[in-house]
């Protein structure tokens, strides 16, 4: 017996599929922005200059973190592509 209720969802149109790609493509690129910036870029700069240990702590800190936010931004990405499955 039917309630009524379409418990499947909606297949993509093709254009529904391309905007799901071109989410996840824009968010990874967050991601990868993140990482480089956040990490890449502190230990460069630790590579051609004498930082105080201050500064290589803060520097520890706001890679790990921006670490972290890329690997989460990089899930949400991976998350979203599941959504071309239906």
């Amino acid at each position: 017996m039917s309630d009524g209720y379409d418990t499947q969802p909606a297949a993509l149109s093709e254009a529904g599929k391309e905007q799901v790609k071109l989410r996840s493509n824009w968010l990874n690129g967050i991601s990868i922005a993140t990482f480089a910036v956040g990490t890449l870029a502190p230990v460069t700069r630790a590579l051609f200059e004498r930082p105080t240990t201050i500064a290589i702590l803060v520097s520890v800190a706001v890679a790990g973190i921006c670490l972290l936010l890329s690997a989460i931004i990089h899930s949400a990405a991976r998350q979203n592509l599941k959504e071309l499955d239906r």
